[in-house]
């Protein structure tokens, strides 16, 4: 394994500072055998606050828009110079986690982002978010993918997942597979469940039938993958509701029984990118 900017000195790529503050010990990217780790990445300077190129000025009507420009900013200038640093392109992008902070940007986000990957399978999570360590900051991107050299090749998998279940494809890389982030809506645009009475909150009834839904998805998945649910490595739930976990726990164990359900629970803000989502589930998987 080896960091890129490791000595947390600035690296010219470009016009582009890969380095941030010398006081923050965050390292943009890490190279561990074929693949790179870029970090969270922001649309601001070290120490600068935004770069005024990802801003709309306060005073003018007319000069683009907040979501587009910091989305923008953070793909041309921040992902593309750290995976130039560690020897890769975006082209060998595997999977993003975006956090947003207005959900009703993302129409606009998922834009920008199509017109950088509509001919790059990346999977992609998108993640509520409250706030961000810089103001102003309204979006933060990190991201997965494969060096120039890898020997592992990325390959799309495809099953019988409702389209609207995620907002990206599902990726292989050799051994690993990474489904985009995974919401329980049904093949009618409608989340599983949400025609039963939201009642009896203290059962975790949408926490329960969500995550059942979400399970089936990632079970398709794997299957074509020719892998299983017994190989998940790592879960992550991000829920607006915390008192609807308890139902995902017991849609795992009514499910997979004793198997070991590596997970972490992140409560997020009320709004969802589905309206009557209570979570939205990242995988990664062992695919031997």
């Amino acid at each position: 394994m080896r960091l890129l900017a490791a000595s947390l000195q600035p690296c010219d790529l470009g016009g582009f500072t890969a380095a941030p503050s010398i006081l923050s010990g965050f390292v943009p990217a890490v190279v561990c055998d074929d693949f790179v780790f870029v970090a969270g990445q922001m649309a601001h300077n070290p120490g600068q606050g935004l770069d005024p190129r990802a801003h709309v000025p306060e005073h003018s009507a007319w000069a683009g828009i907040e979501i587009r420009k910091q989305t923008e900013f953070l793909i041309e200038h921040k992902l593309k110079p750290a995976l130039a640093a560690a020897g890769s392109s975006l082209e060998r992008s595997l999977k993003a986690q975006v956090y947003l902070s207005r959900i009703e940007d993302l129409p606009d986000f998922i834009d920008v982002w199509n017109g950088q990957y509509a001919e790059i399978p990346c999977a992609l999570t998108v993640v509520p978010t409250k706030s961000f360590a810089t103001i102003g900051g309204i979006i933060e991107i990190n991201l997965i993918a494969l060096t120039d050299t890898a020997r592992r090749e990325k390959k799309v998998i495809a099953a019988d997942v409702p389209e609207m279940a995620a907002f990206g494809p599902c990726i292989r890389a050799g051994e690993f597979l990474l489904p985009s982030g995974l919401m329980a809506v049904e093949r009618d645009g409608h989340i599983a469940g949400g025609a039963v009475s939201p009642g009896f909150t203290g059962l975790s009834y949408a926490g329960y039938v969500q995550a059942t839904a979400v399970y089936d998805y990632a079970k398709a998945l794997c299957r074509a993958a020719g892998t299983s649910m017994a190989n998940v490595a790592r879960a992550q739930y991000f829920v607006p509701d915390v008192t609807d976990f308890p139902g995902v726990t017991m849609a795992w164990a009514a499910r997979f029984g004793a198997q070991p359900h590596p997970f972490v629970c992140v409560q997020t803000p009320p709004e969802m990118p589905a309206p009557g989502a209570a979570l939205i589930a990242d995988f990664w998987i062992y695919a031997a």
